[in-house]
């Protein structure tokens, strides 16, 4: 049991004590599990371009709540009350984001924004009780509380604005969110590196958020698809192509030495927003897949958009993560050569391309397998 307060102090990397997540951060994930959903549903209803590209946004706001909570817990978590309290505001704060998320660029925006004013404004308080402790380095908390400080500033004024400045004005905190980090990264941040267990578990556990919804994917499209037998062979793709990326990402997380340390962090956790966007976006299109026997050119185009996207990032992952990068880059650039392939060989039925689609990532499981032991990375996690 939590005691009600007890003294913030930095946390880093001990290799005696391990840092793992706890049954607090697992419970906080949940919130962020239905704004997938919402997210997911709204790209589900406006497969274009702009739709595309407002989910996308979304869903970086969204991910920014959880990642910005998750760096702070990774350094200065102490386990008493008031953190504990503040961990429940900012998931009541995700529960007011997910509920405005199908309006949260029309006439739900003033709520959406409501909702992550008050999960950084929490962040804020967070920050503000270690940097009034003598143990604690004043220099990286006095960086968080300026940088976040002149951010959310800027979405405290968008609530007096209508689109599209308001949009503006988002776009601008957000933009100060993600580089004061990078920018402050070498001079203030390293200071204090990431722990690294807790935090590529913690993304690890996020991930596989992400993939549930492929999973759900296979549900409401079987469900709305009448069982028909494309269908069910789709859905059975769909579930293996699932199986495959989280084997895949689990094999990277084993193999992965972080370089020794993940420092700041920042590289590692960039690398993984364009991946967890790619992995919503096919969860989204495996539903559609399911559900009709015909496909949607926009549907299409973006499904292997997403692709394309996933493959990519992983190997930029890989490339990040792994001291010796002995993944060859040429073997994802086979693997999008391949889906380019599968996507110009049209017309094709939605069975076809999941079908070939989970034959293409079979090669590149295999490949990635058989690498990792040629040198030696698998079999000394062993």
């Amino acid at each position: 049991m939590a005691r009600l307060i007890r003294p913030v102090s930095l946390r880093l990397p001990d290799e005696k004590k391990e840092r793992h997540t706890t049954w607090l951060e697992i419970f906080f994930d949940l919130i962020f599990a239905v704004i997938v959903v919402q997210i997911s549903d709204r790209l589900a209803n406006n497969f274009t371009l702009t739709g595309l590209f407002q989910c996308a946004a979304l869903l970086i706001t969204s991910l920014w709540t959880w990642v910005s909570y998750t760096v702070f817990a990774a350094r200065f978590d102490n386990n008493d009350g008031i953190h504990w309290l503040m961990t429940f505001i900012t998931m009541f704060a995700g529960a007011v984001m997910a509920v405005h998320i199908p309006t949260a660029l029309e006439d739900g925006g003033k709520g959406f924004s409501i909702g992550f004013i008050i999960s950084q404004v929490s962040l804020l308080f967070l920050y503000l009780r270690p940097h009034h402790y003598k143990t604690i380095s004043k220099e990286i908390t006095h960086f968080y509380l300026i940088a976040f400080g002149v951010a959310l500033s800027c979405w405290i004024v968008s609530l007096f604005f209508d689109p599209p400045n308001k949009f503006i004005l988002w776009a601008l905190g957000m933009s100060i969110y993600l580089t004061m980090p990078w920018i402050g990264r070498k001079k203030v941040l390293s200071k204090a590196p990431l722990d690294t267990v807790y935090i590529p578990e913690r993304f690890g556990s996020f991930t596989v958020i992400i993939l549930g919804q492929i999973i759900t994917s296979v549900v409401f499209g079987l469900k709305s698809g009448s069982w028909h037998p494309s269908s069910v062979v789709t859905s059975i793709m769909a579930f293996a192509l699932a199986i495959l990326i989280w084997g895949q990402y689990y094999l990277f997380t084993q193999i992965a030495d972080y370089k020794c340390t993940l420092g700041s962090g920042q590289p590692y956790i960039y690398g993984h927003i364009p991946l967890i966007i790619s992995l919503m976006i096919l969860g989204v299109c495996a539903q559609d897949f399911i559900s009709n026997t015909q496909i949607h050119p926009n549907v299409k185009n973006t499904f292997f958009f997403s692709i394309i996207l996933y493959l990519s990032s992983f190997c930029l992952l890989q490339f990040i993560a792994i001291r010796k990068f002995k993944i060859r880059g040429v073997v994802y650039l086979g693997g999008v050569s391949a889906v380019l392939v599968l996507f110009y060989l049209s017309p094709l039925s939605p069975m076809i391309i999941m079908t070939g689609i989970v034959l293409i990532f079979m090669a590149l499981f295999s490949m990635q397998y058989w690498l990792g032991f040629i040198h030696g990375s698998l079999s000394k996690k062993r």
